[in-house]
């Protein structure tokens, strides 16, 4: 089975040139580490959130949120303690747990690291793979780092889905847990389900194998495609839009608030 990251639809994101999209990611990334307030970086987080919700729904929003909460919720435990200077706002006897300086440095680091995530979602949730190895390829990438990249997107979802299904699986020939299989420790329960997911990512080996002979992997002979990206006007139009938002971006990020 084939796992694909990509969102099929046909919304505005999916309309839009992957090339575009991949130029447009660099400046926001950047974007996110420029000396901006706090209030404008916040504003960059909510509106990649809100072109997420139009675009696949705002249920979607949960897929790349998720993950990062445990994250998320280690930088707002982490980072206070190490900005003791300044106003405190929370105390422990006489060490200033929370500061003034400390809670802003803990938003401004959960705002980037959000804003970033949210960014690749956008982006990556709506290309095709088949168009992302063209628009790489369109840059200039040699064929073969372009097909790594492929099978990394391709092989994490699809091994993220044999570890569930393994995990399943071991349960239900497990049983109810007990209390001498609590004593256990998750440790001694997971090793068995690694060499599980192990074992079947050895056996897809010989698979992988023939997808890279299938792909022309090795060869050097001048190479063709099935699918065509756009070109002319609509590839200009898309690249000026890109082109347009990243000077905003920019603009509205070095733009001297105070």
């Amino acid at each position: 089975m084939v796992i694909d990251f990509f969102k099929p639809g046909a919304s505005f994101l999916h309309r839009f040139d992957p090339r575009a999209k991949l130029i447009l990611l660099a400046p926001v990334m950047a974007g996110f580490f420029l000396p901006a307030p706090l209030a404008v970086s916040g504003a960059y987080v909510v509106l990649l959130a809100a072109v997420i919700a139009a675009a696949f729904g705002p249920s979607e929003l949960g897929v790349p949120l998720r993950p990062i909460l445990p994250v998320l919720i280690l930088i707002c435990l982490l980072t206070p303690p190490f900005h003791p200077e300044g106003r405190a706002l929370l105390r422990v006897f006489s060490f200033p747990l929370v500061t003034t300086p400390g809670l802003r440095a803990t938003i401004a680091t959960i705002i980037r690291f959000t804003g970033i995530t949210l960014a690749f979602f956008a982006v990556f949730r709506s290309i095709e793979l088949n168009e992302l190895m063209l628009g790489l390829r369109w840059f200039g990438l040699p064929f073969s780092l372009c097909l790594l990249v492929i099978i990394a997107f391709r092989s994490i979802p699809s091994l993220g889905l044999t570890y569930r299904s393994v995990q399943d699986a071991h349960r239900l020939r497990a049983g109810p847990p007990t209390r001498g299989r609590r004593r256990r420790g998750r440790l001694a329960a997971f090793l068995p389900i690694l060499t599980s997911v192990l074992i079947q990512a050895v056996k897809g080996m010989p698979v992988l194998a023939m997808v890279l002979e299938s792909r022309g992997f090795g060869r050097v002979n001048p190479r063709t495609s099935f699918v065509e990206l756009k070109k002319g006007r609509a590839l200009a139009v898309d690249l000026a839009v890109s082109a347009v938002v990243s000077a905003v971006f920019f603009g509205t990020a070095l733009f001297p608030w105070r």
